[in-house]
């Protein structure tokens, strides 16, 4: 998924990948910002999208976990998060044991690659 807008002076970039080699790849991992369904990403996916420069509010959720992430960003900048299904203490056991088990959700703002915002 990806929205283009020709003039960046007016507009900022925002990006969302679920490309960890850590990812359980089951369960999809839903994405808002600002209160608008933004995307569906499955193991591997990311969704890029220009948005309005100022503050903005980005959720993700896997039906079991929710978090939110608030962040600024200036026009021009280019903003980018990672999501993760990963599994965490006693998610295996229970798969074993129930057949299903807790995956637990990790969202985090990429600051490493100088994300400009």
């Amino acid at each position: 998924m990806s929205t283009e807008t020709a003039d960046t002076s007016k507009t900022a970039r925002l990006t969302v990948v679920r490309q960890s080699k850590d990812d359980l790849g089951q369960r999809e991992i839903f994405m808002a910002l600002d209160g608008k369904d933004l995307a569906i990403l499955r193991h591997e996916e990311g969704v890029t999208t220009d948005v309005a420069p100022g503050r903005h509010r980005l959720r993700a959720h896997n039906t079991l976990f929710w978090k939110i992430l608030e962040f600024e960003l200036e026009a021009g900048a280019h903003a980018r998060f990672h999501v993760a299904n990963r599994a965490g203490w006693g998610t295996y056991s229970l798969i074993g044991w129930l057949g299903a088990g807790l995956i637990y959700l990790t969202f985090e703002r990429d600051d490493a690659r100088g994300t400009g915002g």
